[in-house]
């Protein structure tokens, strides 16, 4: 009988280190990212913010929501990197893809900070504006897969003057916030 259960542990063991490295290898690979060229940036929240004016902000960063909440509350937070989108429209529309023309305002800035609730700092890696930089871009769009009311799923795309690819997704969570505006 001992031998019994000691064959039945050995297998229980040998089952469950298996079962947990297949567990480990894939949840270690997070599809929410931003890629600009070979730089990969991890991303962890989102935030929607509707806004008066017929426009929606959304953002994408690489901080965890508790982090992202504290941040707005005042807490200085380094080492952010941050997806800023605005987009005209009066709600994020599941199905829908917004190109540059419907998007008023774009940006990634890399290693910023939060100090006093206002994001500051930090390196440009591509936005949206007049000039004759390369990091404008130039080409691209956002598409929403889906958006309900704890989670969304969102894709992008964008090409910067330079020629640098560009491509996001998110899926998940986010934080909705109210603008300070209403």
């Amino acid at each position: 009988m001992k031998h019994i259960k000691r064959f039945a542990f050995a297998i229980l063991v040998i089952l469950s280190v298996s079962c947990s490295s297949d567990d480990d290898s894939s949840s270690s690979q997070n599809e929410n990212n931003i890629t600009v060229g070979a730089s990969v940036y991890e991303m962890k929240t989102a935030m929607v913010e509707p806004s008066i004016g017929n426009k929606i902000y959304l953002n994408i960063t690489n901080k965890k929501e508790d982090e992202i909440t504290a941040a707005i509350n005042g807490t200085t937070l380094n080492n952010v990197d941050m997806f800023s989108a605005r987009i005209n429209a009066l709600d994020l529309t599941p199905n829908i893809t917004y190109n540059l023309s419907e998007i008023s305002s774009l940006e990634f800035v890399v290693d910023g900070e939060f100090i006093g609730a206002d994001f500051e700092n930090g390196l440009s890696q591509f936005y949206l504006g007049d000039g004759t930089s390369d990091l404008r871009v130039v080409d691209g769009s956002i598409t929403v897969l889906d958006y309900a009311m704890e989670t969304i799923s969102l894709s992008f795309s964008f090409t910067r003057a330079d020629g640098e690819e560009i491509t996001g997704i998110y899926k998940g969570a986010y934080l909705y916030q109210t603008s300070n505006d209403e």
